[in-house]
Formats: structure tokens, sequence, C-alpha cells
């Protein structure tokens, strides 16, 4: 049976893409070097973490190179002040809370994310179901390595594991390591007609889905 429930965290345990997006664009707003469509475009091409995002657009705004460590931590600091506050207002995506402490009474559930993991567990910590989770992985490593690594410390088959995501890396780390895998149509990543796996809308769908699932 179904031992292992794998989240990503932004766009599917909170509606957060969007207030990512919007952050970048708040903390460079008014900047004299750094327009709009600069920070835009480094948005569509870096899918990395927001130390990379950072990095590339002081890059390429022509920061001198001996500043750009510190520009990086200073603002990375300034947007997750943003981010935090944003996501305790928002809260948990509809359906969230209930879901996660159904599913935490018979499986195993863990948080798998690209977001920077002391960021990530600050969060989890602030919305308070850091409870329901046997761990929170954040970035680095990469999503196909905490997956590797939880199912390992389970001491699970993949068969057994199913990775719940809105994004590219959930799909790929699933398929890597041939877990079952449900996909949240939150607008983030186009999933196309007839994929090889369920799509739904949220979370609370999910949780249909995983009934069905057998080894």
């Amino acid at each position: 049976m179904l031992k292992v429930v794998v989240f990503d965290f932004d766009g599917v345990i909170v509606d957060s893409n969007h207030i990512k997006e919007d952050a970048f664009y708040r903390l460079f707003e008014g900047h004299p070097h750094i327009s709009r469509e600069l920070v835009a475009d480094v948005l569509m091409r870096n899918v990395g973490t927001r130390f990379d995002i950072l990095r590339d657009i002081f890059v390429r705004s022509g920061a001198p190179a001996d500043e750009i460590t510190r520009l990086v931590d200073e603002n990375a600091a300034h947007l997750d002040t943003m981010v935090q506050e944003r996501i305790s207002m928002r809260g948990l995506a509809p359906g969230a809370r209930e879901t996660l402490e159904e599913l935490s009474k018979n499986l195993c559930l863990y948080i798998n994310s690209a977001t920077p993991v002391d960021a990530l567990k600050t969060t989890v910590a602030h919305l308070g179901i850091q409870d329901h989770f046997r761990a929170v992985h954040g970035a680095p490593p990469c999503k196909e390595e905490n997956l590797r690594a939880i199912m390992a410390r389970e001491g699970v088959e993949a068969g057994e594991v199913v990775v719940i995501g809105d994004g590219e890396g959930d799909m790929l780390s699933a398929t890597a390591c041939g877990t079952h895998f449900i996909a949240i149509n939150s607008g983030f990543y186009p999933w196309g007609e007839n994929p090889a796996f369920p799509v739904v809308p949220s979370i609370r769908a999910a949780r249909a889905v995983l009934e069905k699932i057998t080894v």
C-alpha cells in the first residue's frame, strides 16, 4: 500500500508562486539600473533558487563583480522578509490543512521544495503545519536527491511513494525515482493534453486520487 506522500510546497500547500514572483518586482521597484523587464526575463529563464536568480539579475545589471555576493545576500534577506509576511497573511491553500491533518494519520508526509531550506522551514513553522511532516527538505540539494534520501530513510519501494507537485522538477524527480506522481494544475507549469499521470486542481482534489493508488 501507499506509505509516503512527498509534497511540493509553493503552488501546492500554499498559493505562493505569484507572491514570490511579485516580491522580486517589488524588491527592485524604482532601481536605476534594474528594470522590471530585466527581472521578468531572468525569472523566465532562471529556475534556480532565489540566490541564483538574484545573482543573475545583478550580473546582468552590470553590478561590480566584487559587490555581487554582498548584494545577493542582502537582497535575499529582504526578499525573504517580504515573502514570509505575504505567505503568513494569505495562509494555506484551500483544503490544505484538513488534507494534511487527515493524511498524516496513516501516511508519512514530507515536503520537498526548491526553496532554500532555512527559509522554507521558517515558513512551515509560521503556518503551524510542521508537526504533520516527518521532515522538510529544501534546496540544496536538488529534488531528486531529496526524494531518494526520503525513500532511503523510510525504507520504501518506489511504488509505495507518491509525489504531489505543480512543476516540472516534481515530475522529473518522481520519474527518475520511479514513484507515483500527481500534478497540481496551479498555472505554474503547462501539463499539456493527456499526460501519463493524474492532473488535479488542488491539494484537496489530490486526496481523492491517493485513495486509488496501489503499489
